[in-house]
């Protein structure tokens, strides 16, 4: 995509959604459907403005079908996923040491916002940038001994 400022400065974003994404939402929305009906949901909607509530993954993939896969229909979207494999020293409860070293398997480190124990309520980026810098630099140096 690009970005441009608009007269008052603000941002403008465009980012456009070829074919092959739109084939590859519509095959993500097939999918989530599958999964969560296997899983044993009563009810499932899709992220589309159109989508009704489905009762069974019949009447999911033959309404998926039909839904309109264009911009403003496909709810489209991002979010900071954090939390998940929580860093801490008690490995009752958390995943990994405050290095991104799992406590339980050998030789597996974790280096992204999935290790803070919670959401931060903010924008992780230069919070992920620099856990990942000093874990990443301590295991290259690890490596190397």
């Amino acid at each position: 995509g690009t970005d441009s400022p608009r007269a008052d400065g603000c941002p403008i974003l465009d980012y456009p959604v070829s074919d092959y994404l739109w084939k590859g939402l519509k095959d993500a929305f097939y999918k989530m459907a599958e999964i969560q009906f296997a899983a044993g949901a009563q009810k499932v909607r899709i992220i589309h403005l159109d989508s009704p509530w489905y009762t069974s993954w019949a009447d999911a993939k033959a309404g998926i079908d039909n839904l309109a896969m264009e911009p403003h229909r496909v709810r489209l979207f991002t979010a900071h996923q954090m939390g998940g494999c929580g860093m801490g020293r008690n490995p009752e409860e958390s995943v990994v040491n405050g290095f991104g070293e799992h406590h339980h398997v050998a030789n597996l480190s974790v280096h992204d916002a999935s290790i803070f124990p919670t959401s931060i309520g903010a924008n992780p980026q230069l919070s992920v940038y620099a856990l990942a810098a000093r874990n990443s630099t301590r295991l290259a140096q690890k490596l190397r001994s």
